[in-house]
């Protein structure tokens, strides 16, 4: 009897061990997949050796520009184009815009038209104060002496239940402030009448007494073709990191 219990339980052992195997050898291609997904989705650090140190001695501050960022070519989806970044001086409005040069778009004859930007395009296209042009941003850089006016300022231009969150000191000794929405009712949605939520970027400098602001939008603008993850980098951070009042 003994002996053949001992021989049920080989049988067992025998059985049961390709099915072990045969679950790791499964496993195994399948951590790989993941393992590559995960490092696919990894920004690239950006490469900011070739961009453009940009200085505006009027209006006080320098930034670094990628010289050339995705364009739009809404001729055809499959048309990938890089297209170079431009700025345009509005020192009297206390503003500088750096933009997309150009665009590509259809007429209305089936045919593919190139449109190129400009200072007085640019500034016909906004309908309200504080606007993200088509395709790029809207520095605006404005004299405050404290805080007050900076928050003035920004209920003017963002919302008027518009109030500064959080401060965050960056490494040059200047701020980052973040808004959010003060509801002045429940029946209003949770921003009030600051709609912009986080689409925008201020920086303050109580040593400067000078503020800058930029409304951001809700997709980047400067960037690699978002649709090849495997070559995708994100310009607007290290645009950002770079600005510096003067």
């Amino acid at each position: 009897m003994k002996n053949w219990i001992k021989f049920l339980i080989i049988i067992a052992f025998v059985a049961v061990i390709p099915c072990l195997l045969s679950l790791l050898i499964k496993k195994e291609p399948e951590s790989k997949v993941n393992n590559e997904g995960i490092i696919a989705n990894i920004k690239k650090p950006v490469d900011t050796s070739n961009w453009i140190n940009y200085s505006n001695s009027e209006l006080g501050f320098l930034i670094k520009i990628p010289p050339e960022s995705y364009g739009i070519y809404r001729c055809s989806p499959r048309k990938v184009i890089s297209v170079p970044v431009k700025v345009f001086e509005d020192n009297i409005n206390n503003a500088v815009y750096i933009v997309e040069e150009y665009y590509y778009d259809a007429d209305n004859e089936g045919g593919c038209k190139k449109i190129t930007q400009s200072l007085e395009s640019l500034r016909k296209d906004e309908k309200v104060k504080a606007q993200k042009p088509f395709l790029g941003w809207k520095i605006v850089i404005n004299n405050v002496l404290n805080k007050e006016e900076v928050l003035k300022y920004i209920k003017e231009n963002f919302g008027s239940q518009c109030i500064i969150q959080a401060e965050f000191l960056r490494e040059d000794g200047n701020y980052n402030l973040t808004l959010t929405g003060e509801r002045k009712e429940d029946s209003e949605p949770w921003y009030g009448s600051c709609y912009l939520g986080f689409a925008y970027k201020i920086i303050y400098s109580p040593e400067k007494n000078k503020m800058m602001s930029v409304v951001l939008g809700q997709e980047g603008t400067f960037q690699t073709d978002p649709e090849d993850p495997s070559n995708y980098q994100y310009y607007e951070d290290e645009m950002l990191k770079s600005f510096e009042f003067k």
